[in-house]
């Protein structure tokens, strides 16, 4: 951490100047704006029902343009996203923004750091509550601020220049945008990380940083019966270690959910209730970290992940978009565990198997009439037997 902080430190007293080679640029891309230091490109943006609310989930890639590094913060409030009938979704709640550090009056969180030409996705959720007599909107403009922060002597640091950022055309479910590949963060301890992207070409697979993430396979199944019925989806990762020192990784508590290509939301629990919705890795919450998931160097560990809903009377999807948070560990001497960086994974395009045979069936998929008695007479067939 100090060879970082020094490295941060000198970099800081440099002129600010466009990374040599090929300088990240929108180059006419959809849905990217940029600014002097950085590019800002939606990755994903989709929309989905929760209760009386319609949510706005969006991923956005920043990239450093520059030849030092730099650290970037969301400028608390500043979130909004606008549809084509006018309506407004704003950032509520402790997780409405996750891998990047806030900026508010109470201070500021200099965790997301882009080295030169790196990018590395934070995730931004907001939610409007509709009347039923509401017209939804089908395009939207995304609005946020993001403000440069400058480290100084002591670990200190000092605010720069804000940048108002504004994307627009925006749809729902929008099939992600080529983007340049993500060279991952250093670690605290200087790891050697590869700078290419590891999931090239590869489907259901993230690379955010130090690690691998590859979704192995996912299966659904319906539980509990009518109108209570449920559909839960198993998830199976496994994380792999690509630096040249060990990696401890942990599972950010409530962060995990799912869209469908219908639109509803899968969720880890309940509200008010502890996250258990993994296992096989260690849980990090509000005042303790669990650091049992270590990796050395190149290993490989799985984890499993549940989520579900409440079906009642609705279809299941066939398709799914998995959000979640890993965050790299650190333990001190003191024996306390200290997180060093959170990661915001999105991985599309998930397809699960059929529920499993035997599950109870839904109101919607009970027999009809003539099942009904089609199945009667192959009984009373059975008994003459």
């Amino acid at each position: 951490m100090q060879r970082l902080t020094f490295t941060l430190l000198i970099a800081a007293l440099l002129p600010v100047l466009p990374a040599t080679g090929q300088t990240p640029s929108c180059a006419g891309q959809a849905r990217c704006t940029e600014v002097a230091s950085f590019t800002a490109t939606v990755t994903d943006f989709r929309t989905s029902v929760r209760d009386r609310y319609k949510v706005i989930t969006a991923t956005i890639r920043f990239q450093n343009k520059l030849n030092r590094p730099l650290i970037l913060g969301f400028v608390e409030g500043s979130g909004v996203a606008t549809d084509d009938q006018g309506n407004r979704y704003q950032l509520y709640g402790d997780g409405a923004v996750r891998a990047m550090g806030i900026i508010n009056r109470q201070g500021l969180d200099p965790k997301f750091v882009l080295e030169p030409g790196q990018a590395s996705d934070a995730r931004f959720e907001m939610t409007w509550q509709a009347r039923r007599s509401d017209i939804i909107g089908l395009s939207f403009v995304l609005e946020l601020a993001v403000r440069e922060i400058t480290p100084i002597q002591g670990r200190q640091y000092r605010l720069g220049v804000e940048h108002a950022l504004r994307i627009e055309g925006l749809g729902d479910q929008m099939a992600a945008p080529a983007a340049p590949a993500a060279a991952p963060a250093p670690s605290a301890a200087a790891a050697t990380i590869p700078q290419e992207d590891l999931c090239a070409g590869k489907q259901r697979c993230a690379h955010p940083g130090p690690f691998v993430a590859e979704v192995q396979n996912i299966s659904g199944a319906l539980t509990g019966s009518y109108p209570s019925q449920r559909h839960v989806l198993r998830i199976n990762v496994r994380f792999r270690n690509v630096t040249d020192q060990p990696l401890i990784l942990g599972y950010s508590s409530g962060t995990s959910k799912i869209i469908d290509d219908l639109g509803n939301e899968y969720y880890w629990g309940s509200a008010n209730t502890y996250d258990k919705s993994v296992t096989g890795m260690g849980v990090v919450q509000a005042r303790e970290a669990n650091p049992e998931f270590v990796l050395q160097p190149g290993e490989s560990r799985n984890a499993t992940f549940q989520l579900f809903r409440s079906i009642g009377r609705s279809q299941v999807g066939s398709g799914f978009t998995w959000d979640f948070a890993v965050e790299t560990l650190e333990v001190l001497p003191s024996k306390q565990v200290r997180s060093l960086r959170q990661y915001s994974m999105n991985i599309q395009d998930l397809t699960a198997r059929p529920p499993a045979a035997g599950a109870p069936a839904s109101r919607n998929q009970q027999q009809t009439p003539a099942e009904s008695v089609q199945q009667l007479k192959d009984l009373f067939k059975r008994k003459k037997k």
